[in-house]
């Protein structure tokens, strides 16, 4: 797991519409979620879901709320 594999979702996800909607599509079911990050090859987790995204933001000046 890791805070770069995080950050690469995240990049993925703010530009890549189809992964996106792939992704979104099962977001209800939580253990299918982070099979289908897997199987993307995407592995991390939440601590550094957060992480990345703090990391993120600061890369872009942006403050979060």
């Amino acid at each position: 797991m890791s805070v770069e594999s995080a950050k690469a979702y995240i990049n993925r996800m703010r530009t890549d519409e189809a992964f996106r909607h792939t992704v979104n599509e099962g977001s209800e079911d939580e253990a299918a979620s982070w099979a289908l990050l897997k199987e993307h090859g995407y592995e991390f987790s939440m601590t550094e879901f957060r992480q990345a995204q703090d990391e993120i933001y600061a890369e872009n000046g942006i403050t979060p709320l």
